[in-house]
């Protein structure tokens, strides 16, 4: 069976009981946040379903040894497709899900049922969501449709309505860092990725491989100097300009929530980035209004790029922003003088 994470195993336990009691539901959407394994556990149940041993015996793994299970393993399962953003685009677009339900109208050649899954659910745009409707409501003979979403908020309401939710929640510290040692990190290295990744393992173990805990500190620098004048906004804006916008705007969603924690007498232990905030403002205070403005621009920012229905321009979005923290700065009489 396709490996199954451990903090997913009451959740598998659940689904399995269901399927035997009842059936599981054609449409089902796993929900939760980036990094903890939507999209492992959407494949586990895939491969059981798919699985005729499975449904023979009636058993809570799939086999891994049947015909099925040899075609899931060569990635050539005639009875499944996966649904996800095409050629560098960031929308799943009306083509895609017209391939979708020709699929499901045809057949099953070796399982009992076709399969789909769809990821990341929210980024389909509104033409593919109204293309799929039809198909939630009235699916074409044995099948299923899996979708996974990290912002269950920016799903259409119209789809959510045709799916039974699973939200998926995160393992606790302990698990996070236990699974993260297994797969042979170093205990130090495992605790500061999930610093900066709470409670998403598979997010911290992708930090770490490329190397994003680098970038990061370098960003949190560049970002430190801004904050305390010492270096001009160009200079900036040129260095944040190389790097993926999507980790520029999450690292700055992750500095306001500090700043709005520091703004609140917060203590320093529990800021994400340590004294960063505290040094940034070096006896200057925060404009709260201001800060909250700035932080939901960046959250409604954060949502459009995910969701694929904006195209920014790299530079002037940072410069924008960053103007807008200076904004949020109030300097201490010491600093104005």
């Amino acid at each position: 069976m396709s490996a199954l994470l451990p903090w997913q195993q009451p959740v598998w336990d659940e689904l399995v009981k269901r399927q035997q009691q009842q059936g599981l539901p054609h449409a089902l959407m796993f929900t939760g946040i980036a990094g903890i394994g939507k999209h492992q556990l959407s494949r586990s149940v895939a491969q059981w379903l798919l699985c005729t041993e499975a449904e023979t015996n009636d058993s809570p793994v799939a086999c891994g040894q049947c015909h099925s299970c040899q075609l899931w393993q060569a990635g050539s399962h005639p009875d499944f497709m996966l649904c996800q953003p095409q050629d560098n685009s960031r929308q799943i677009r009306i083509d895609s899900i017209r391939q979708v339900n020709d699929f499901l109208a045809q057949t099953p050649q070796i399982s009992r049922c076709q399969l789909v899954i769809i990821r990341p659910v929210e980024v389909m745009n509104t033409n593919a969501a109204n293309a799929l409707l039809k198909t939630l409501e009235e699916p074409a003979g044995e099948s299923f449709l899996l979708l996974e979403a990290e912002r269950f908020g920016s799903v259409l309401p119209t789809i959510r309505s045709r799916c039974q939710r699973l939200q998926l929640q995160p393992p606790d510290a302990a698990q996070a860092l236990a699974w993260l040692q297994q797969q042979g990190i170093a205990t130090d290295q495992a605790q500061l990725a999930l610093r900066f990744n709470p409670g998403a393992p598979l997010r911290a173990r992708t930090w770490l491989e490329q190397q994003l805990g680098q970038q990061q500190q370098q960003w949190l620098e560049q970002f430190r100097q801004w904050s305390m004048a010492l270096m001009p906004l160009e200079t900036l804006v040129a260095g944040w300009s190389k790097l993926e916008i999507t980790d520029v705007i999450s690292w700055l969603d992750l500095v306001l929530s500090d700043a709005l924690k520091v703004s609140l007498g917060v203590d320093e232990q529990q800021l994400r980035y340590g004294n960063l905030l505290p040094q940034v403002l070096a006896g200057a205070t925060l404009d709260r209004s201001k800060l909250i403005t700035l932080q939901r621009k960046v959250m409604e920012v954060q949502g459009n790029l995910f969701s694929g229905v904006s195209h920014y321009n790299k530079q002037l979005l940072i410069e924008s922003l960053m103007l807008d923290w200076r904004q949020a700065l109030i300097p201490s009489k010491t600093q104005a003088q």
